[in-house]
Formats: C-alpha cells, structure tokens, sequence
C-alpha cells in the first residue's frame, strides 16, 4: 500500500504544457523588452520630433 500510482500518461501532458508556458512566457517577455527598449530608445527623438 505504501507504492504510489503513476500513469505515465501524466509526464509527457506536464512536460508539453511547461514548454508551452515557457515558450509563451519568454515571447511576452520579449514583447514587452521591445516595446520598453522601443520607448527608451525612439522617445527623445519623438520627443523632439513633435517639438515639445
């Protein structure tokens, strides 16, 4: 009585669903680095541009 199930079925379904989180993660993350990286880089020059 002290052994506990495992399916195997289990591992591969955790397994697929981490990497999708990751995969979505890591591209969230990125969105947000370009768009913050965009606005850091690019808003002096809009700045001027709209000559405030």
């Amino acid at each position: 009585m002290s052994e506990m199930p495992v399916t195997p079925e289990e591992q591969p379904k955790k397994s697929n669903q981490g990497l999708i989180i990751g995969i979505v993660v890591v591209v969230l993350l990125c969105c947000c680095c370009a768009l913050i990286a965009g606005g850091w880089f690019f808003g002096d020059s809009i700045v001027q541009s709209l000559g405030l």
